[in-house]
Order: structure tokens, then C-alpha cells, then sequence
């Protein structure tokens, strides 16, 4: 996270869009795609229910928590939508964090 503490939390974004939900979070800039499937794979309570081709990049379906969310990659950049836009912010900010954390193979 660029200009920040490892330890600070990633930021949010609030921004609602009509057919999409609530663009909530951007992977940062380095991470695929597949690093994110990844990261998220690894994540208890995770179900990833598919991965698609689109027009432009990729579409990742993924439920947690009893909450549905997606991911594309347009422009090589990783951006996360939550289907509703009142999902809980912990629930959001639990994603963002995995997604930014390293993970602690050994």
C-alpha cells in the first residue's frame, strides 16, 4: 500500500453503481487477477462459484458470509463489487485486508 502502514486497514470506496452493487475496493496495482483468486481461495468461509472470461478481462463470482460479490479485471487492474450495496462494512474490509495481506506459507 503505497504511502501507508502495513498495518493501517485498506480503504474502502463507497461508490454505487446502478447494475453492479457497490464498487467497494481496488486490489493494488501489482496484483493479478489470479493473485486475488488465490488470496481469496485461501479465505475461510469462501465460496467461489466461477471465473469467466469477458470482453475485456475476467469476472469472478464469490459469495462470504451469506453476501454475493464480483471482481474484474479491466485494464489490468483488480476491482471488487459487493451485489449489495448495504453489505456490511466489516464484511468488505475483511475481503480488502485479505486481499492486501500477505499470506504466511511455511
Amino acid at each position: 500500500m503505497a504511502g501507508g502502514s502495513s498495518d493501517e486497514p485498506p480503504k474502502l470506496i463507497k461508490s454505487t453503481v446502478t447494475d453492479t452493487g457497490r464498487h467497494f475496493f481496488d486490489a493494488p496495482a501489482q496484483m493479478s487477477m489470479d493473485d486475488c483468486v488465490i488470496r481469496l481461495i485461501a479465505m475461510d468461509g469462501i465460496d467461489i462459484a466461477s471465473l469467466v472470461p469477458a470482453e475485456i478481462g475476467q469476472w469472478l463470482v464469490f459469495q462470504l458470509d451469506g453476501y454475493s460479490f464480483t471482481a474484474s479485471d479491466p485494464l489490468r487492474e483488480v476491482w471488487f463489487y459487493a451485489d449489495d450495496p448495504e453489505t456490511p462494512e466489516a464484511i468488505l474490509q475483511k475481503i480488502a485486508l485479505h486481499i492486501v495481506t500477505p499470506s504466511n506459507a511455511s
